[in-house]
């Protein structure tokens, strides 16, 4: 009796943390022109909860966001990581003859361009969750990433925001420049390395054309670290960055009007110049 009863104590307690503990779960999404997508999702505890679709970078797969997806779902906002076609799991297509492997080494810039195709995918499958609020999704995208969250975003007017990290005016071909100009007043915030080079000019020139077009506050929505990291890795490498980022995706998805990020206490101010002057300055780690 007594072993019992120790017994039914200890399921409650492993029922307990088990109620609370983060999970995450495994996802296969199906592509317009049918090819497989492999994704993990982060579940918001929220019964309505706003999402985040998080994008890597060529050559790198989801695991690149794994620590940033824990720690938005730890923030009550639900995440979705996936692998691009051609890198990862993401390997399969299915043809009239069966399925066929995808590598990345034979991809042509038509099959780059594709991959809008996965996030298409992504972004449907968030929609049909029934926990998920369909009108505070945001994306975030890392280099090629980010140049793909922004086309995207430019033809989906109904994105909560997006967020670049380390984007280029032309990436493997695949532009911002030409449509960023569609993204009206959508909420955008740009990240970059000081000293990386391609995509610090990059993000210089996209924030100009939104100054062009009139769009408000743009002086808010470039933020620059030192150093020369690119991509994901100033998340691991960039004091405060993914508070920051986090703090970003809590005012987008909130429905707020986006103002610049918080500032930690060690930020300095970046330059001089009309694209410059307001461009916050994060130290690396």
């Amino acid at each position: 009796m007594v072993a019992q009863k120790l017994l039914f104590a200890l399921a409650l307690v492993v029922g307990a943390a088990g109620t609370t503990a983060q999970t995450t779960r495994v996802v296969r999404l199906t592509t317009a022109d049918d090819v497989g997508i492999i994704g993990t999702y982060y579940p918001s505890e929220l019964e309505w909860a706003p999402a985040v679709l998080l994008l890597h970078d060529l050559n790198r797969d989801r695991s690149d966001w794994n620590d940033f997806a824990s720690l938005l779902q730890s923030n009550r906002i639900a995440a979705l990581t996936i692998d691009f076609r051609g890198h990862g799991e993401s390997t399969r297509e299915l043809t009239a003859n069966g399925p066929v492997e995808l590598k990345l080494k034979d991809f042509t810039e038509l099959d780059l361009r594709k991959m809008l195709l996965d996030i298409e995918a992504a972004v449907d499958w968030l929609q049909m969750q029934s926990e998920i609020d369909k009108k505070h999704i945001a994306l975030i995208g890392a280099s090629l990433g980010a140049n793909l969250a922004l086309r995207y975003a430019a033809l989906n007017h109904d994105l909560a925001g997006v967020a670049l990290l380390s984007p280029g005016l032309n990436y493997r071909s695949i532009r911002t420049d030409d449509v960023i100009r569609q993204l009206g007043g959508m909420p955008v915030q740009i990240f970059v390395s000081h000293d990386d080079g391609y995509a610090f000019e990059s993000s210089k020139r996209l924030i100009e054309i939104r100054q062009e077009l009139g769009v408000t506050n743009t002086n808010k929505e470039l933020m620059v670290c030192t150093g020369s990291l690119h991509g994901t890795p100033m998340l691991r490498g960039v004091k405060d960055f993914p508070q920051i980022l986090l703090s970003w995706c809590r005012q987008v998805l909130s429905g707020e009007k986006p103002a610049a990020p918080t500032r930690p206490p060690d930020f300095t101010t970046h330059g001089s110049s009309p694209t410059d002057r307001s461009a916050p300055s994060l130290p690396a780690k």
